[in-house]
């Protein structure tokens, strides 16, 4: 995945939720940390798939709890996860 989204997706978050980047961290948990719904998360995914131009795949929607399994979602099958940075 390109590094530039993550850094994107990172700084979007950091916006959306007034966090320095610094404090969105890779076992960041949308729904314990960030307190969302799964409702809220699947808006959050959406407001940053069109703000940031990226596709998450449907099927990994509701796989994704942490920052690292949205980055991981969004890695191609044919090659292995890694930890954002």
């Amino acid at each position: 995945m390109n590094p530039n989204l993550e850094t994107a997706i990172i700084h979007f978050l950091a916006n959306e939720y007034h966090l320095a980047p610094e404090n969105i961290l890779p076992d960041t948990d949308f729904f314990t940390d960030l307190n969302l719904t799964q409702d809220q998360f699947i808006d959050l995914a959406g407001r940053m798939q069109d703000a940031l131009n990226f596709t998450l795949p449907e099927e990994k929607i509701n796989e994704i709890h942490t920052l690292t399994d949205l980055f991981n979602s969004l890695a191609p099958d044919d090659l292995p996860p890694h930890e954002p940075i």
